[in-house]
């Protein structure tokens, strides 16, 4: 049984949890508000998928928007807080495993003899 490096884990986290958000903030609003917020997503939506480093640091810096936003939505609006935090938790659960995998295939590239870049 081949065991797959921890960067493998993480990319499928990321590439997940980023199209469960796409999906997510589509759904929240109203078609319009939802497709209009869901639109940024997609502009690291193809390097996400192919695993591309320089896209994974970028897009986590946009990632903390999106979970501070929906978690101070969850503040201001109680009655739909436990759905807004949902979505918060995706959001942060992406930016982890974006973070996670440009660290993890650093120190494997290191491991294997190669440049971490």
């Amino acid at each position: 049984m081949k065991v797959r490096p921890l960067s493998h884990w993480m990319r499928l986290l990321a590439s997940g949890m980023h199209l469960l958000l796409i999906v997510l903030v589509t759904l929240r609003g109203d078609f319009g508000k939802g497709s209009l917020l869901a639109l940024p997503l997609f502009l690291p939506l193809a390097g996400i998928l192919r695993g591309r480093r320089y896209t994974y640091s970028w897009a986590s810096m946009m990632l903390a928007f999106y979970a501070a936003g929906y978690l101070s939505a969850g503040y201001a609006e109680p009655q739909n807080k436990w759905a807004v935090f949902g979505i918060a938790t995706v959001a942060a659960l992406e930016f982890v495993g974006l973070v996670l995998y440009v660290r993890f295939l650093a120190r494997e590239r290191i491991a294997q003899g190669l440049r971490p870049s």
